[in-house]
């Protein structure tokens, strides 16, 4: 028997298969929905934002449960300041924590408003998209009490923000600001952030589950195309899926890893950069900043989390003045309670079987609306932070997208039902062409306008700033959906093939991975866990083996399971 043979005998005799039996864990006895291979193939990164969120979250809790061991409520500053400084990898837990949120956070922004554009609220996923806009407001309100838990001089901002939006509120409004943010003392205060940070944690570990059995019965929404654009739309398991295992388990283990090594590796670099003394803005920076009483937090910006930017802004016009002691509680219900109220309501506003964007312009206006404005009054935030706006300029930026937008989709409504944007590919080809022209310009222009504003901000400039925000929004939308759509066939999703690759040269793409993972793991091994610069650059080791595991396990799958 030669060496090639006895090798490969060798292999079959200690395969996981022949030790542990086909399906070890009877995956596939579980009750979880399978779903068409094109889900998992070039261009189905959509159809998993869901389960994305899902891996944003495990690593919170993970690594929110290591934070919890070391912080102190009772000396929030210097305890951040010693989990930063003085615990081993205590700095890459604390910076990928606070980033793990923002991804979960922009996550959940891409999963809710590529459903409702797509009419994912409808029926019979009513249910499901409630529990989804109400996750969205809890994990909102976890990393607000998360980010002001650092006890600096941006957490004291925050926090001074919400007392007064909680002291506004009508009749209840000291016992408001008393329950939430104690009795005044800072170890009130943080026993409270504390406090309501694990409460809302586990409220959304509670609603997640409950979120996704509906998922789970409900089924993953099919293309669009696939149910002519009417509702229901549902794709259920069917004899022609592949099983569970190991066809998804492997694709989601691949999607963690990606995940997981993001999410590790991005903070890790702005922590390397900040080390080498590069600046890094400090609504962005994974450091907390200078405590509240040193003489230099008069320098730092007012700013509140960048996910509240939009509200902390909408405080500081000036025609909520009229309300008095109420002005911000006013303003936070205008541009954050109504129209949360509104995504929680339109799977009962919006009943008709309709699901092509075109054919509910109204709702599809508001969609693209709310991310204009969410976009336009966050930007705002970060330029001029504090700065009370007239009435006028807030009618002069806000009003024109509006107008616009509005008049827009009603038109293309007008054309889609003339039959004017029957699909096909010369014409959905030809948008993304244009989409994409439009974008080039309008991210240049809007950077332009940008660099404007910070040499001061007027009336013009605030308007240009609107008008090519609100433009770069649109564009780059239209050239997500066009790219989408220009990988699709007209009547059902088109077959995506892969790349094609002999397992010859897949054993020679993994083992450079592995020589490549094995050399970063040894510089990883001598790094001083308690040496900020050394740290970050761990980080970045961890966050590139994850990624690497990841392409590793993608050209596996690809090989042998043709996906």
């Amino acid at each position: 028997m030669g060496i090639k043979e006895s090798i490969n005998n060798l292999k079959n005799v200690i395969s996981v298969k022949n030790v542990l039996g086909e399906d070890p864990l009877r995956i596939n006895e579980l009750p979880l929905t399978t779903v068409p291979d094109y889900m998992r193939k070039k261009g189905g990164f959509w159809y998993w934002t869901g389960a994305l969120i899902s891996m944003a979250f495990v690593y919170q809790i993970v690594t929110g449960l290591i934070l919890l061991l070391y912080y102190d409520p009772a000396n929030a500053y210097n305890s951040t300041e010693y989990i930063l400084r003085d615990v081993p990898y205590g700095e890459i837990i604390l910076t990928t924590h606070l980033y793990g949120a923002y991804a979960m956070i922009v996550l959940i922004y891409l999963h809710m408003f590529r459903n409702y554009f797509n009419g994912a609220y409808k029926r019979p996923r009513e249910l499901q998209w409630v529990t989804g806009v109400i996750l969205l407001a809890l994990t909102i309100g976890v990393g607000y009490f998360g980010y002001s838990m650092t006890g600096d001089v941006l957490s004291a901002d925050a926090t001074d923000v919400g007392r007064g939006i909680a002291l506004s509120v009508p009749v209840l409004g000291s016992m408001s600001e008393a329950i939430v943010f104690g009795n005044g003392t800072d170890t009130s205060l943080f026993i409270r952030m504390l406090g309501f940070h694990i409460i809302l944690a586990a409220l959304i570990g509670a609603l997640f589950g409950f979120h996704f059995y509906l998922a789970e019965a409900n089924g993953m929404m099919p293309s669009q195309r696939k149910v002519n654009y009417k509702a229901p739309a549902v794709e259920k398991s069917s004899p022609e899926h592949k099983p569970w295992y190991p066809y998804n388990m492997l694709f989601m283990i691949q999607l963690a890893a990606f995940a997981f090594g993001i999410m590790i590796f991005l903070p890790s670099v702005i922590d390397a950069m900040r080390v080498i003394h590069m600046g890094v803005p400090p609504i962005f920076d994974p450091f907390p900043q200078v405590s509240p009483s040193s003489p230099e937090a008069a320098f730092v910006p007012p700013y509140p989390p960048w996910f509240l930017l939009f509200v902390y802004k909408a405080v500081d016009f000036k025609m909520f003045n009229a309300f008095g002691a109420y002005s911000a509680l006013m303003a936070s219900v205008v541009f954050g309670g109504i129209p949360l109220i509104y995504f929680i309501l339109v799977p009962f506003i919006d009943r008709s079987n309709n699901l092509h964007p075109l054919s509910r312009p109204f709702f599809t206006a508001f969609g693209v609306l709310a991310i204009i404005y969410l976009v336009l009054l966050s930007a705002w935030g970060v330029l001029a932070p504090g700065i009370p706006i007239s009435t006028s300029d807030v009618v002069i930026v806000l009003v024109p997208p509006f107008i616009i937008v509005m008049a827009f989709f009603y038109a293309l409504n007008a054309l889609y039902k003339k039959g004017a944007f029957k699909p096909s590919l010369s014409k959905i080809t030809a948008s993304f062409v244009i989409f994409l022209m439009i974008l080039s310009l309008a991210i240049f222009e809007f950077a332009m306008q940008i660099g404007n504003v910070m040499h001061g901000v007027t009336t013009g400039s605030a308007l240009n700033l609107g008008a090519y925000g609100a433009a770069t929004a649109f564009a780059a939308f239209g050239t997500v959906k066009s790219s989408e759509y220009a990988h699709l066939s007209m009547s059902q999703p088109r077959e995506v093939k892969g790349l094609n690759i002999s397992i010859r040269a897949a054993q020679a793409i993994i083992s450079v991975l592995f020589i490549i993972s094995a050399e970063i793991l040894w510089l990883m091994i001598q790094v001083n866990p308690l040496n900020l610069e050394q740290e970050a650059a761990f980080g970045i080791g961890l966050g590139a083996l994850l990624i690497i595991f990841g392409i590793g396990l993608r050209v596996y799958r690809l090989v042998y399971y043709n996906e």
